[in-house]
């Protein structure tokens, strides 16, 4: 999708305008910004519609379909939103999502909303901390299923894509689930982060770079 859009230049131009005004824009705001006037803007916006990147929401105005990849390719103020696993407690004193929520902060990501995968008995574990996120539970062979733990978050991380950026982390949990978000991130143009416990260090996986690369984008 993005690939094919993109690989117009006054297209990924209008797409960067929408973009910056935190993906709403109306036709007037992006005539004057893109540099790209009259028919030949109405052309790509149709296009980028046509294209499944952007949707009309009023006579006029103009939106993101989703935000991520686009805002967080541009820049923009976008809010994130960091969506993880967690695994057994196994004498750990900091669950890993706190971990990762710290370091992508620590790189000026500033996280607002944050989901967690997790079965119920690593829930129960780490209820003494009442770790402020969203709980998204696998119950069962769920958890080390990879069709069944995407099953679980793709409605979720489908309603987060039209509002947020979202930041995938395949850290923790079981291989299953990591290789589900992976997948799940390779198919949506989502960064992926890794983080390494022993050194609080993070590894991005799939980077802006990565997807600008697979995007063929090198303008902005």
């Amino acid at each position: 999708m993005y690939r094919e859009a993109f690989s117009n230049e006054k297209s990924l131009d209008v797409a960067y305008v929408i973009a910056s005004k935190g993906g709403v824009a109306s036709f007037s705001d992006i005539e004057a910004q893109s540099r790209v006037k009259g028919s030949t803007l109405k052309y790509h916006l149709d296009r980028l519609i046509q294209q499944g990147v952007l949707k009309t929401l009023s006579r006029g105005t103009y939106g993101l379909k989703y935000k991520t990849p686009i805002c967080y390719l541009f820049e923009t103020n976008t809010p994130i939103a960091y969506m993880g696993l967690l695994g057994r407690r196994n004498n750990r004193t900091e669950p890993e999502t706190e971990i990762a929520v710290k370091l992508l902060e620590q790189e000026k990501h500033k996280v607002g909303l944050k989901y967690v995968v997790t079965s119920p008995e690593s829930l129960i574990e780490w209820k003494e901390l009442k770790l402020d996120c969203q709980w998204i539970l696998c119950y069962g062979d769920e958890i080390i299923e990879i069709d069944a733990v995407k099953a679980k978050v793709v409605p979720q991380l489908q309603a987060l894509l039209k509002e947020y950026v979202v930041v995938l982390d395949c850290t923790s949990a079981t291989k299953p689930a990591s290789i589900a978000f992976y997948e799940m991130a390779q198919e949506y143009l989502v960064p992926l982060i890794y983080v390494y416990e022993k050194t609080q260090s993070l590894k991005w996986l799939i980077s802006k770079e990565t997807i600008k690369s697979r995007l063929n984008i090198s303008k902005y």
